[in-house]
């Protein structure tokens, strides 16, 4: 018997669904209202083909509006829920959902580049082998959290692909590079089966 693809372990924001823009922030942001959630076309397509290849997805997300005063929770969970529609749209399932609603400076375990969200996935989901699977993200933080938990890593930032790696360059001492790196989750899914 063929041994079962792995769990592909998603950020959300920059991934899944377009950023909002924000003039009080230095990048942009998550999207704080439904109305202001935008799925990616390609990513019901590209997720149904992983799905229908045999991996498992799940999202792994920081979102930490609410503990900022940006968002009521109410508004994140309806943010979030619309993300997981529209990316199921196609017939791909999302196995579970795993976020962290701290800042930054809260020193949590679950917040990327930490690995508790990547913990609590494979807690969940034990039949999937940590070897086989990846962690895709357009942020140095799902990078270095995806390597500090031995998941094979991508990438998938567009324009913001060399900033992000000269942050990952520049924690020389970690040494850590993504295991693909393309503009968007389309890349990553040819890369793992192929053209269409």
């Amino acid at each position: 018997m063929a041994a079962r693809p792995g769990l592909i372990v998603l950020d959300r924001d920059g991934v899944l669904n377009a950023t909002v823009p924000n003039p009080a922030e230095p990048r942009p942001d998550s999207p704080l209202r439904p109305s202001e959630v935008v799925v990616h076309p390609w990513v019901p397509g590209v997720l149904r083909a992983l799905c229908d290849a045999g991996y498992g997805l799940v999202i792994a997300s920081n979102q930490p509006a609410f503990a900022k005063g940006k968002a009521t929770m109410d508004e994140l969970r309806q943010v979030h829920q619309r993300v997981v529609e529209g990316a199921e749209s196609a017939g791909a399932v999302i196995l579970s959902s795993h976020i962290c609603f701290h800042r930054a400076e809260d020193g949590c375990a679950c917040r990327k580049p930490a690995v508790g969200l990547l913990r609590e996935a494979f807690a969940r989901h034990p039949t999937f082998r940590i070897e086989d699977s990846w962690m895709v993200g357009d942020r140095a933080t799902d990078v270095l959290a995806g390597a500090a938990f031995s998941l094979r890593t991508a990438l998938v930032a567009g324009a913001g692909a060399a900033e992000e790696l000269a942050t990952l360059a520049a924690l020389a001492a970690r040494a850590v590079r993504p295991s693909f790196c393309g503009d968007d989750l389309r890349d990553f899914g040819r890369f793992l089966l192929g053209p269409s």
